[in-house]
């Protein structure tokens, strides 16, 4: 299988209308060599902003005590 095609397993096609200037920004700011790049590394990022956030609720209820 070639390469493009093999990139492709998994993954579905989407048409959007986004703004250029937040699309640019997004590809600067997370150093993604594309505009598809951009986007897919910010839908990660939204993934692991979840699992901060469960994680943080998971710290919220742990009792610490001292170890010293």
């Amino acid at each position: 299988m070639s390469g493009v095609r093999a990139a492709r397993i998994g993954k579905v096609r989407k048409a959007f209308w986004l703004d250029p200037r937040l699309l640019d920004d997004a590809r600067a700011s997370l150093g993604a060599s594309s505009e598809r790049e951009a986007v897919e590394m910010a839908l990660d990022l939204v993934g692991f902003r979840k699992g901060l956030a469960q994680g943080a609720r998971a710290l919220r209820d742990l009792t610490l005590s001292r170890i010293d």
